[in-house]
């Protein structure tokens, strides 16, 4: 049995970063039926961004052969991390919207919430579907560590097709298992075939590089207009999610070449937990505070948000929660 070390990966840290950024931004901002510059921005990071936290996580794993022990350790471990916090902060989100239910954007169902949040299924709390949908799916990795990522990339994805053409499962474990699992193992493919090479590339890590990824960028985002506001298809919108979560890769590949604003990236990245945990509540709060109390113009209060959701969860951990063993137990799984 190989024994893999573990790695850090800076790029990957960066990428973290910029999809945490999109969490916030996709949090902060109102979709819009016809083109509004805001309402594009917040449907145009629902393209990528949740499929990018699971790439990272494939990514992250890699390809670890196991023994039955070891697999009952990491299980757990995935388990501490992942649905300690998953339901600590339901019981939270369940709690406050027993208190503030009248300002609520999702009502909660009273008849439904245990059965919601023991599937993943309309959690009090809407972000927490991706703790649960990536322990799940973390699990069926461990469990088949022995079969080739490229290989399981390739079953998950026939998987997602009949889903999409089919079985039309959609907002809860099973979909959601359908829908991410093959993103999720792409990571990990990548992380063996082609990382090195991009990391490598003398293309993309040159001045014409940047032309590229700069000119792909803009079509990739007229490509995300059309995914949003024409058609429906659902190989359009696979395309649009593989070549996004394969840009953010690249230029996060770049990012760390050319240290262009390194620092920024890494910080939101080594909070990124924090900021996906803890950035819902401040976000919320600012909603209910300046929206439904004060009548705060739209504009100026989704900006607070946009701004507070970043600032806000970083000050809070690094000065409480991380300090605190049981709160960063509870809250980040840490």
């Amino acid at each position: 049995m190989e024994k893999s070390k573990k790695q850090y990966f800076n790029e990957i840290n960066i990428m973290r970063g910029m999809a945490v950024l999109c969490v916030v931004i996709g949090h902060s901002f109102i979709s819009t039926a016809t083109p509004t510059f805001l309402g594009f921005v917040k449907s145009f990071v629902y393209c990528f961004h949740m499929p990018a936290f699971f790439f990272i996580s494939g990514f992250l794993e890699g390809e670890n052969k196991r023994n039955f022990s070891e697999k009952k350790q990491v299980i757990v471990k995935k388990a501490k991390r992942l649905m300690v916090p998953y339901f600590f902060l339901t019981v939270i989100s369940v709690l406050l919207k027993l208190l503030f239910g009248a300002f609520a954007r999702n009502p909660l169902n009273y008849s439904t919430v245990v059965v919601d949040v023991l599937i993943g299924r309309n959690n009090p709390n809407g972000g927490l579907w991706f703790l649960y949908a990536l322990f799940i799916i973390s699990v069926f990795g461990i469990l088949f560590d022995s079969v080739n990522r490229t290989a399981l990339t390739g079953a998950m994805f026939v998987l997602y097709m009949l889903n999409a053409v089919f079985f039309k499962q959609f907002g809860y474990i099973v979909g959601f298992f359908f829908s991410y699992a093959w993103i999720y193992f792409m990571g990990g493919a990548v992380r063996k075939h082609l990382y090195e090479k991009i990391k490598n590339s003398e293309l993309l890590l040159s001045a014409k590089g940047l032309v590229i990824i700069v000119a792909v960028s803009v079509g990739y985002m007229m490509l995300a207009f059309v995914k949003i506001y024409e058609s429906q298809s659902w190989i359009l919108a696979t395309a649009v999610t593989v070549i996004g979560v394969f840009l953010l890769f690249v230029i996060a590949v770049q990012i760390e070449h050319y240290h262009c604003g390194e620092k920024l990236w890494m910080l939101l990245g080594d909070y990124g937990m924090d900021i996906y945990m803890i950035g819902y509540y401040v976000q919320q709060a600012i909603f209910v505070v300046c929206g439904k109390i004060l009548g705060v113009d739209y504009l100026i209060y989704a900006w607070l948000m946009l701004i507070f959701g970043l600032i806000a969860p970083i000050f809070l951990s690094k000065y409480f929660i991380r300090r605190n063993r049981v709160l960063s137990m509870l809250i980040l799984g840490r």
